[in-house]
This record gives C-alpha cells, sequence and structure tokens, in this order.
C-alpha cells in the first residue's frame, strides 16, 4: 500500500514559505514527537510489585500526562525508577521548577485522579510474564493500552477487579477476547497516526506514553504490524523495540518512512520531554577547522563506537558507564560516538546537556541514524513522492542538528554504494546546513564500504564527503580480513600503510563486543578500554584524530581552494 504524503507536505511548505521567525514555532514545526506542555506541578509514583498493578498505575500516568495536555490538570506523574534516573529527575526540577507535591502508591495515585480526570471505566488484560515471543504470546495488555485512550479506562488484571469495582469503576471491555487483527481495524480511524509504540506486553515502559498520546501498540512483525506500519503518516517515530532479527522489523519502518527509537527500557519520556522545545540546549562542541594543522601530513585515523542511535541506552548508564562514556580512559586520546541527539533534544533536553557538559575536547559527537534507526537507501521507498519525503525529513534534521550543535551524520545503509544510497546521500547534503561531514558503515559488515569516500555536492557547490569505514572492531568477525578482534585489525592498519606516503580512514567500533588486550590475554573489556589497547598495538607513525578533524583533513585533500574558503 503506497502512502498519501501530498496533504501533510502541502502543509509543511506553505509554513515553511511563510516563514518562522519564532525559534520555538520552527521547532515545533520540524518536530516529529508529542509535544508535552510544561507541568506546574510533579507527583511521584512507587512502582508495585505485581504486572497487574503496574499497568493500573501506568496507565493512570498515561491519562494525567493527556488531562495536562488539554487542561484538565496542572502536573505529571514521574515513575519511580533506578539507575540514572534521579539524576535526570533532579535536572528537570531544576529545569522546569515545578512544585513537587508528594509520593504515591499506586492505590493512593488512583484516589488522586478519581474525581479530576474522566475515566470512564476498566479494561481487562491478562499478565504475560515471559519476555520470549512464542506462539501462545498475550497480546492482551498491548490491545488494553491501545483501547485505553479512546475508551477513557484504566488497565488491570483478574486479581484486581473486585477491589476496582468497589471503588466504583465498571468493564468497559475484556482485552483478552480481541484478537490483534480485529482491534487494528477496530482502532485505526480513533488513533494518533504520527507515532507507533512496539513494545513486548512483558514490559510497561511507554506504556503511559502510549495511552497520554493515543497510540497503536504492536509487537512482532507479522502482517498486522506490517499493515499498522504502512498506517503511520511518514516521518514519524516508532517507540520501543521489537522482536526478531534487527533488519526484519527495521527495514519494515524505514520503507514507509518512520525511525526505530531503540527505547523500550526508556522510562518516564512524558515528564522528560515536557518543555523541550524551549528548553535551553547546550550545544556539543565541534571542531574549529581553523586550528587544525593541515601542513603536518602522514597518517591518520579515527575510531567510532556504534549503536548511538540506542534512546534507551543512552538516556540509561551510557553516560555514567565505565565502559563507554563514564570510562576513565575517555578523553585520553580522540574518537567519536555515534548518538541519538536530536530525539534527546526533544525528548530528554537534561541528557544531552550532560553530554555537552561533559564532552572531552577531542571527542566527536555524531547524530546516529539519522534521526532514529533507519536504512538512507531504503528510507521511504513504499510510500507516495519518495523524494518528497526524504526531502522534508532532512530538513528537520538540519533544523535539530543545528539546535544540538552537531555537525556530522552517522548512519547505516543496507548497499552502501547503491544508485538509492547515492540518491540519500545527496538529499542530505543539499537539505542539512552546516554539515561537515558523513560516516557511513554497511549492515553487515560495517566495512562494507571499504573505506570510499563518496562525494556530495551542497546547495552551494561545496563537496560534502560520505566516508565509508575501512575497519571493524567486532569480535569473532572473522570472515573477512578488516573485521575482527584487537590484534588482527591493529595488524592490517599497520600493514596497510606501508610504502604509503598518507593515509585517511576510520574503524567502527561494535559497542557491545567483549575484547582480549592482546598484552595480556586475562584482561578483557568492550567499550572504550579496547580502543586504548588497539592504539597500543598500531604503528607510532599513524596519528590519532577525532573523526570531525578526520573529515576535515580529507575535503582539505581533495579540495583544498573550497576547504580553505569555507574555513575562512
Amino acid at each position: 500500500m503506497m502512502k498519501s504524503t501530498s496533504l501533510l507536505l502541502m502543509c509543511i511548505l506553505v509554513a515553511t514559505a511563510c516563514g518562522i521567525e519564532d525559534p520555538t514555532s520552527e521547532i515545533s514545526e520540524y518536530n516529529w514527537w508529542p509535544v508535552q506542555p510544561v507541568p506546574e506541578g510533579l507527583v511521584i509514583a512507587k512502582e508495585a510489585e505485581s504486572h497487574g498493578e503496574n499497568a493500573l498505575l501506568y496507565s493512570i500516568a498515561g491519562h494525567v500526562a493527556a488531562a495536562q495536555k488539554n487542561g484538565e490538570v496542572d502536573e505529571l506523574v514521574w515513575i519511580e525508577v533506578g539507575g540514572e534516573y534521579p539524576k535526570w529527575y533532579s535536572r528537570f526540577v531544576n529545569r522546569i521548577e515545578p512544585e513537587e507535591r508528594g509520593e504515591f502508591n499506586v492505590w493512593e495515585l488512583l484516589d488522586r485522579y478519581k474525581d479530576v480526570i474522566n475515566i470512564e471505566g476498566y479494561i481487562l488484560y491478562n499478565p504475560e510474564l515471559n519476555s520470549e515471543l512464542r506462539d501462545e504470546m498475550d497480546f492482551s495488555y498491548n490491545i488494553a493500552v491501545s483501547y485505553a485512550g479512546v475508551e477513557n479506562a484504566i488497565i488491570i488484571d483478574e486479581s484486581l477487579e473486585s477491589e476496582i469495582q468497589m471503588l466504583g469503576y465498571t468493564k468497559i471491555l475484556d482485552a483478552r477476547e480481541i484478537s490483534r487483527d480485529h482491534y487494528f481495524k477496530d482502532l485505526k480511524n480513533r488513533k494518533n497516526r504520527d507515532l507507533i509504540v512496539t513494545m513486548n506486553p512483558s514490559q510497561h515502559n511507554n506504556m503511559d506514553f502510549a495511552i497520554a498520546n493515543n497510540a497503536l501498540v504492536f509487537y512482532d512483525t507479522d502482517e498486522v504490524t506490517e499493515e499498522a506500519m504502512e498506517w503511520v503518516n511518514p516521518i514519524s517515530p516508532v517507540v520501543g523495540w521489537n522482536h526478531g532479527d534487527e533488519y526484519e522489523f527495521t527495514i519494515m519502518a524505514t520503507k514507509n518512512g518512520l525511525f526505530n527509537t531503540a527505547s523500550d527500557h526508556a522510562n518516564n519520556l512524558i515528564t522528560l520531554s515536557a518543555g523541550a522545545e524551549i528548553a535551553e540546549i547546550n550545544q556539543i562542541n565541534s571542531v574549529n577547522p581553523g586550528t587544525i594543522d593541515f601542513d603536518k601530513k602522514g597518517h591518520f585515523h579515527s575510531f567510532l563506537m556504534s549503536d548511538g542511535d540506542n534512546m534507551q541506552w543512552t538516556i540509561g548508564s551510557f553516560l555514567e558507564h565505565e565502559n563507554y562514556w563514564g570510562s576513565s580512559f575517555h578523553g585520553d586520546f580522540p574518537m567519536g560516538f555515534t548518538s541519538p541527539s536530536i530525539n534527546l533534544s526533544l525528548m530528554a533536553p537534561d541528557v544531552l546537556n550532560e553530554f555537552s557538559n561533559t564532552q572531552p575536547e577531542y571527542t566527536t559527537v555524531i547524530e546516529y541514524g539519522p534521526g532514529g534507526y533507519q536504512y538512507p537507501d531504503q528510507f521511504a521507498s513504499d510510500t507516495e513522492n519518495r523524494e518528497e519525503v526524504q526531502r522534508e525529513y532532512a530538513r528537520r534534521i538540519s533544523r535539530h542538528m543545528n539546535r544540538a550543535g552537531v555537525t556530522v551524520l552517522g548512519f547505516i545503509s543496507v548497499e552502501i554504494s547503491s544508485e538509492d544510497a547515492m540518491e540519500a546521500y545527496q538529499i542530505y547534503a543539499e537539505e542539512i546546513d552546516n554539515l561537515t561531514g558523513m560516516l557511513a558503515v554497511q549492515y553487515a559488515p560495517y566495512h562494507g564500504g571499504d573505506g570510499e569516500v563518496f562525494w556530495m555536492e551542497n546547495r552551494d557547490g561545496v563537496k560534502i564527503p560520505v566516508v565509508t569505514s575501512k575497519y571493524s572492531l567486532w569480535q569473532g568477525l572473522d570472515f573477512d580480513e578488516r573485521g575482527g578482534d584487537i590484534q588482527k585489525v591493529a595488524d592490517i592498519i599497520n600493514k596497510d600503510i606501508e610504502g604509503k606516503d598518507e593515509s585517511m580512514e576510520w574503524t567502527a567500533i561494535h559497542s557491545w563486543s567483549e575484547f582480549k588486550n592482546p598484552a595480556d590475554t586475562s584482561e578483557t573489556a568492550i567499550g572504550v578500554q579496547p580502543l586504548k589497547w588497539t592504539i597500543d598495538q598500531m604503528n607510532d607513525e599513524i596519528n590519532i584524530v577525532s573523526p570531525e578533524e578526520l573529515i576535515w583533513r580529507i575535503r582539505m585533500k581533495h579540495y583544498p581552494e573550497q576547504t580553505s574558503n569555507v574555513i575562512r
């Protein structure tokens, strides 16, 4: 089924043609996430012990957020969880300065809002306690959440029914009796088509977000989910994560002009995003190309950490984690981190500010995706007016990258040198302002581009490089000579510079691989420390530079006059 996008794009083009002077209005115009207003108050809810009570809790929080959007209440619910979230709570309170109105358990919370928000009754579901997808998996929680928004209903399991009835609530429907095929057909004309949620029904994360924004919730890659993906408007986020082969569910979203956000373990997106459009963003630091010593010649190499488009990881443990951003080795040498900088600016600005506030001088932060996990060479291929959708998406990316201060794009392509890929790269070059360059990896293997550089041209005739990865640090990647463990990759990098006066290459680091230290095989690590071990094995003639500096050096080598003019 081809998508009709003409009306959407016409509205956007009219707004653009009229001009937008207010920066906040411009952010709103190009936002692809639901907007949550700034609350005057904030309450803390304690997670319950049972799946059923937590379903009730998350449904209440979702309805409160919807009511706050409509001006019926002036507060939001923060669900108390561990990890880095207490820090984000403090940062949010410092930014917004809401009145903190106390802590409540689920039953106290229900009582607090009983006569304040409109709850018509309850929906029954059956808790799914096994997270493994299987033929008999119970999807009634997803179905219940999908109905809760349009029916103004809270969600409970059977064990809570008598207690809920004693409080005066009546049953609206039983989600256990509704099929996955039926609920999509029944609800699609009453639901928000600007996002979709894909969540394992054993989890509660994002169920409050789905109710607050009247979103459909799915899981799996079957025909029902595929039909739902076709139904969602292009340039919309897929919130959560899906099951099975990563390529299979990502390509499903990609072809329909959607993008995965890898947010299945994210919490409190409702509150974290409140007031994001008016938040003061501390921009990511970029290399000043005027400070680069271009007279220095020789061999230059960069390293880039993978998987930064993962929102739940970034908001969760990434920034403090001793293996990644919080590594004691981070800052000792130049490197790059992929990131969901755009989605953070729109959904968790306090997290993005933490990025910029703790960014070492020679670390490049790259917008990865871009905009979310999608394959540029296949993006919107099943929509009408594909090029228009691609260009509008690129224009939105441009606005948000400039707001965040990020100047380098990174992405994964299915066929990195295909005609479709070249067309997508050219659109990025034309539509994204202040773009330093692009770093591209192939889906498998990451170094499938063999270090080749593709040159695109922006609207001013300036050449913008798309630099592909030459090597992959990926444990167990033994089928190719340019990918694998530390010693193997360091050896081939050293060999490749033999007899050459200069080289400019980069290596993709698989963020989840555990490596052995070649100098002491009893020592293992993942993340940043293996990069140090790799550098220790590399020829001293090789200069380690940030990915951003590498791109500027490539530009200066191939187009010196033009690049000098840009820098001036």
